[in-house]
This record gives C-alpha cells, sequence and structure tokens, in this order.
C-alpha cells in the first residue's frame, strides 16, 4: 500500500537562470499542493542576480544557498541534497526544460515502494523533443552506457530523480565534474541493490537563457567524450 510523504526536499541547482527560477518555484510548489515541502536553490553567486530574486521572493518554503567560491552543477547538487530534511528528495534543473508538473510522479514511485525514481526519456510515456541530431546523441551515449553498465537503467544521463533521504546518505552525489555524476549514481543505486524504478517524461529546451549542451557543437562533444571515458571507468571501480 502506498503511503504518502509528508516532507519533500527539491533541489533546484541554478546558475543566471533569472529568467526561469521564479516560475520554476512556483511551479514545484504547486504541483506538491499541501504536502510539506522545501525547495532549495544552489545559486552559484549568479552574475545576473538569479539569487536576489530568490531572496526577493521572500518564501518561506524556500531556503537559498549561495556559494561565492564555490561552482558547478554536481558540487550544488552534492551540496543542496547533503543538507535535505525531508525523508523523498527531489532534484532537477531550473531551467524549465524538465517538467516541474511530474515531480508529483516520482514521488508518486517511491511511495509505491521504490527506492529511486529516475525521470526517463527512454521509457513508456518519455519523451526528448529537442532537435533530433541533439536528442540523438544522447540516445547514443545512453546505449552505451546500457551496454557496460547495466540495462536496468536506460537513462543515465537524465538529471531528474527524487529519492529516499536515506539512500541518498549512503550514496551521495560525487560533487567532482559536470553531468557524469547522474551516470555514478545510478550505477552505484544498481549494484547496492536499491530498487530503481524509471518514470517517462518529455525533455525539451530550457525555457529562458542559454544551455551548455542543448547544441551540437565543441563543448557538447567534449562532454560527450568525457562521459563515455567515465563510464568505462566507472564498470571497472565500482563494485
Amino acid at each position: 500500500m502506498a503511503t504518502k510523504t509528508e516532507f519533500v526536499s527539491v533541489v533546484l541547482p541554478s546558475y543566471n537562470e533569472k529568467g526561469n527560477i521564479a516560475e520554476a518555484i512556483a511551479r514545484v510548489e504547486k504541483s506538491l499542493g499541501d504536502r510539506l515541502l522545501e525547495i532549495i536553490v544552489v545559486d552559484d553567486n549568479s552574475p545576473d542576480l538569479t539569487w536576489q530574486v530568490v531572496q526577493d521572493l521572500n518564501n518561506k518554503k524556500v531556503r537559498l544557498i549561495r556559494r561565492i567560491n564555490e561552482k558547478g552543477l554536481a558540487s550544488a547538487l552534492s551540496r543542496g541534497v547533503t543538507e535535505a530534511k525531508g525523508s523523498v528528495v527531489v532534484w532537477m534543473d531550473c531551467d524549465l526544460g524538465l517538467p516541474p508538473e511530474d515531480v508529483p510522479r516520482l514521488v508518486a514511485a517511491i511511495e509505491q515502494g521504490a527506492d529511486v525514481a529516475i525521470g526517463s526519456r527512454y521509457v513508456a510515456g518519455g519523451a526528448d523533443k529537442r532537435a533530433w541530431l541533439r536528442g540523438f546523441l544522447s540516445t547514443i551515449m545512453n546505449y552505451f552506457a546500457m551496454a557496460v553498465l547495466s540495462t536496468k537503467v536506460h537513462d543515465y544521463t537524465s538529471g531528474f530523480a527524487a529519492a529516499k533521504k536515506t539512500v541518498m546518505d549512503d550514496i551521495g552525489i560525487n560533487p567532482h565534474g559536470f553531468g557524469e555524476y547522474f551516470v555514478e549514481f545510478a550505477y552505484r543505486c544498481i549494484k547496492k541493490g536499491y530498487n530503481v524504478t524509471e518514470v517517462g517524461y518529455h525533455y525539451s529546451y530550457r525555457k529562458s537563457g542559454v544551455s551548455q549542451t542543448d547544441k551540437v557543437n565543441g563543448r557538447l562533444l567534449k562532454y560527450g567524450i568525457q562521459y563515455g571515458l567515465n563510464i568505462i571507468k566507472l564498470r571497472f571501480r565500482v563494485k
């Protein structure tokens, strides 16, 4: 029988998300309704003053962590997840390419028995709505990850997930690097025997601002090579 989670923590890493952050917070809050909720925004001292927008909201459910001397997606998520107080922790980008309205579906999967629920583009109900070449490259990377690591997860580069806080305290998030932290997190959960499920969602372009990885360019190819090498290393390093 499903048990309703009373306290959910949602971690939103941010850097130059002034055009998205207020809407992201409002939509997350609305989607989770009357649940006890904390939204943790970890901002890397954004030059566009994203952190100021968060402060000015004066929302009691929102906790701002403004980092002055640290930067990076993985380390921001690690900080937010570590400080989360909810029994279930959700994390996602705040650029609105990931739909906040799907957060309750991830939480529901935990309530129904999963330890970890991954938002996936590659299971029933999932889709990558970006340009075909960008989506194709992501698909190839995930097929490679499945071939090397495990077919128990189809979207190793998701970055959209919910997990029991006890799992996060055990597995944690590797604070080094960029998005490859998620590959490692998913694989470690599988190796440790946690119940990992995937929930289909539609991924699209960010609503406002510029992404480092949405366009096919030299930076994206660099990340792709880095991800591939880390996948191979991970396969032989994690017991």
